[in-house]
C-alpha cells in the first residue's frame, strides 16, 4: 500500500511557493467539491483540503517536511519501534501529538549519539570556563574588585570618599578576597 504525501495530493513540488499551493488547491477543489460535482468522491476532496491545511501554514509545513525527511531516511514505513508512521495523511487519524513524536525521537539511536556528543561537549566546555564575576569564581578563593593603594602598598576596596582614591581614580582589578584590606577594621 503506497500512501501519497500532501505534495502528491495537490500535485505540486516540495519546493512549491505558497501561491503555487493556493492555486493547485483552488483548481483541485473546484474539480472535486461534492456540491459542484456530485459524481466525485468526497474522500478525495477531504484529502485535498487536509493537504492544503498543512501546506498553507508555514509552521505546519515545516513540521511535515521534517517528518517526511525522517520517515524517508531513518524510519521504517510501517510502524514498529522506530516506525511510528505519524505523518498526517489524508483520511488518517492524528496521533496523540507531541509526546508520541518525542518518544519516537528519543527511542531512535541516531539521536542518542548526537545527544552524547552535544552534552559531552557542553560539559567539557563548562569545566574549562571560569567567570570574572566574584560570586561565580570557580577556582581558589572568591575574588572582589580592589585597587592597589600606593601609600600603604595594600589592596583596598574602592571608596569614593577616600581623597587618595578620588585623586588617583585607579583601575580596579579582581583580587582574592583574603588579600584585600578591610576598611572598617582600621577605624
Amino acid at each position: 500500500m503506497s500512501t501519497k504525501n500532501h505534495y502528491d495530493v495537490l500535485g505540486v513540488a516540495k519546493k512549491a511557493s505558497q501561491d503555487e499551493i493556493k492555486a493547485a488547491f483552488r483548481k483541485l477543489s473546484l474539480e472535486t467539491h461534492p456540491d459542484l460535482n456530485p459524481d466525485t468522491d468526497a474522500e478525495k476532496f477531504k484529502a485535498i483540503a487536509e493537504a492544503n491545511s498543512v501546506l498553507s501554514s508555514p509552521n505546519e509545513r515545516m513540521k511535515y517536511d521534517r517528518q517526511l525527511l525522517e520517515r524517508s531516511m531513518w524510519r521504517k514505513p510501517g510502524g514498529g519501534m522506530y516506525g511510528g508512521d505519524n505523518i498526517r495523511r489524508p483520511g488518517a487519524r492524528t496521533h496523540a501529538g507531541g509526546m508520541n513524536m518525542a518518544m519516537q525521537t528519543l527511542s531512535n539511536p541516531r539521536y542518542w549519539a548526537a545527544g552524547i556528543v552535544i552534552f559531552g561537549s557542553l560539559a567539557a566546555l563548562m569545566g574549562t570556563m571560569t567567570s570574572k564575576r566574584p560570586e561565580v569564581h570557580l577556582h581558589g578563593s572568591p575574588v572582589i574588585e580592589a585597587w592597589l593603594n600606593p601609600k600603604t602598598k595594600q589592596w583596598e576596596q574602592p571608596a569614593p570618599w577616600d581623597p587618595v582614591y578620588r585623586k588617583l581614580q585607579p583601575k580596579l582589578e579582581m583580587v582574592p578576597r583574603h588579600k584585600v584590606r578591610r576598611r572598617n577594621m582600621e577605624r
